[in-house]
């Protein structure tokens, strides 16, 4: 999907690193081969990201995490409701090389970052659930859950900042294993980034290799309004979910036409 390598971080004075339950406020500081900035409050960890993505000109790679969020939503104004003490938020700067029409891929990638992971932490078996969930279990209790703001410059991506939030103890984590799950996470993040130079397609791909949804008969809710229903075959190189008649049409629903996704 990438015709080359993304930005590489700007280099920055060696700082002290601290552990992410310290108070930084907004310093930056050199964590997991980044730049990372920590604030024990804030709006958001997206909020964060986008303010130093745009007033600052944030380098590729820059990473936001936040103890506190005061407004955590998610996919269509979802709200993050595990309470902060049992969450790990961080929010992540890209800058793909991407067509505009190819922005929506980056969820893609923010699902497997987010479940490879919380794998690796956690040494459980997970599942992506399209478009932002991550799950375990045929119960399907959500431990992770991801979000992707596509920025656009003309008729390209300027930049993405994906954000994924984790409860820890359906994870079987504590706190103090934060460090192990961010760094684990941001370097899927670095692979799923280099998975993109193989393009769109192979990011959906792997997508579908983990993706407990496809099999499963849904029914979708649609903007501005109606409903759609089928078995889920695939996810396309948009980051589309393919929908398969009994007839055997095939329609594709985008994120943002979806409002809500039930099993039928």
């Amino acid at each position: 999907m990438s015709d080359g390598p993304p930005e590489s971080p700007t280099e920055s004075p060696q700082r002290p690193a601290a552990p992410l339950g310290g108070a930084l406020g907004p310093e930056t500081v050199e964590r997991f081969g980044r730049l990372l900035r920590h604030f024990p409050v804030a709006v958001s960890a997206e909020a964060m990201a986008l303010a130093w993505a745009n007033r600052e000109d944030g380098p590729h790679g820059a990473t936001v995490t936040v103890d506190h969020e005061v407004g955590p939503r998610g996919l269509h104004g979802a709200i993050w409701t595990a309470p902060p003490a049992d969450s790990l938020v961080c929010a992540v700067l890209l800058r793909p090389r991407l067509a505009a029409e190819e922005g929506d891929i980056s969820w893609l990638v923010a699902g497997l970052a987010a479940l490879e992971g919380a794998e690796a932490a956690s040494s459980r078996q997970l599942a992506t659930w399209w478009p932002a969930g991550v799950i375990e279990g045929p119960e399907r209790a959500e431990v992770a859950a991801v979000k992707a703001e596509v920025q656009l410059g003309p008729g390209r991506v300027k930049n993405v900042v994906v954000t994924m939030r984790f409860q820890l103890s359906r994870l079987g984590l504590t706190g103090e294993q934060r460090d192990e799950l961010l760094e684990g996470v941001l370097g899927a993040v670095d692979r799923g980034v280099a998975r993109l130079e193989e393009g769109t397609a192979a990011v959906a791909a792997a997508y579908e290799a983990r993706c407990a949804l496809l099999g499963q008969r849904v029914k979708v809710k649609l903007r501005p309004k109606g409903e759609t229903r089928g078995t889920a075959r695939g996810i396309d190189r948009a980051a589309r979910l393919e929908l398969a008649s009994p007839s055997g049409m095939v329609e594709r629903v985008g994120i943002d036409q979806m409002i809500d996704l039930t099993v039928v």
